[in-house]
């Protein structure tokens, strides 16, 4: 059903698991739903078990014996244990516990080390829960490498949550469907949280030149970046950023000088000629 919280609306998903599609892969960029998809589904799940009503408009769930969650984790430095730790801990107590009859919500395993340990993690997390005979398992990463056990496993199925693209923009649909995800938007999520545009930029070269220059080598993937290193306009990054510290600069002397309360529609106006201004003669 659609509930509005906070202005929005809700968007319904649907969910199948059969022998078919037991273990759902589910990627997207962050903030597109991917977690509260994966909790709406066990919360369906533990509100009839307990003989409630659920929010779907149908529910056909059967039996879960046990239900699993892995969906972050702080670390436990008083004992010895990091993030990681935690999470591989909680991971090595679904994997030995459960059975035909579970269901398990996964969320950025092997997120907590290096790239490629966490992904040889997932990857093998993943391969042995699909040898489990009808074990249902929603499982949420930006490994994108994984979406290809889809194409080897007749039980694992690949979905992602879209976004669409408008102007500099991504908007988020928070809609499941079903397919391999095309690409990651960190970038874009950073670019909206704030971080400066100059900072974003620069991300973006590096993640052009690492997915152009990618090697199975790890010898020559570390020689490769070392180029990549070399290649990138360092010193033109610096230049610019130098150019948008003064921009900003010009910018905080104007605004100290403004009385927003006294300004008409016409002076806010001008206002935004005097900064459009600024910009254009920092460019000359």
């Amino acid at each position: 059903h659609m509930c509005q919280y906070d202005g929005q609306e809700f968007i319904a998903n649907d969910l199948t698991c059969d022998p078919t599609q037991s273990i759902h892969l589910l990627g997207g960029p962050n903030m597109a739903g991917k977690s509260t998809y994966l909790r709406q589904n066990a919360l369906i799940i533990i509100l009839a078990q307990a003989g409630f009503y659920v929010p779907a408009d149908h529910a056909e769930i059967g039996i879960v014996s046990r239900l699993f969650s892995r969906v972050g984790a702080g670390d436990d430095l008083a004992q010895g244990r990091s993030t990681f730790m935690v999470e591989m801990t909680e991971t090595a107590s679904i994997i030995n516990q459960c059975d035909e009859n579970s269901f398990i919500i996964l969320d950025e395993i092997g997120r907590g080390t290096a790239t490629y340990d966490g992904l040889s993690i997932a990857w093998s997390v993943v391969e042995y829960l699909q040898k489990i005979e009808n074990l249902r398992v929603l499982f949420a990463s930006h490994y994108h490498e994984l979406h290809l056990l889809s194409q080897k496993y007749a039980n694992i199925a690949s979905f992602h949550m879209p976004i669409k693209q408008w102007q500099d923009k991504i908007i988020f649909l928070h809609h499941v469907v079903s397919g391999i995800p095309e690409k990651s938007y960190g970038i874009h999520v950073a670019r909206l949280a704030g971080l400066p545009r100059t900072m974003t930029d620069r991300a973006e070269e590096i993640l052009y030149h690492l997915e152009n220059n990618n090697s199975s080598n790890t010898i020559n993937n570390i020689a490769s970046l070392q180029d990549i290193i070399g290649d990138l306009p360092l010193f033109q990054y610096e230049k610019n950023s130098s150019i948008s510290c003064s921009i900003s600069s010009d910018i905080i002397t104007l605004l100290d000088n403004l009385d927003a309360d006294d300004m008409t529609p016409k002076s806010a106006l001008d206002f935004l000629y005097q900064l459009q201004s600024l910009y254009n003669q920092s460019k000359k």
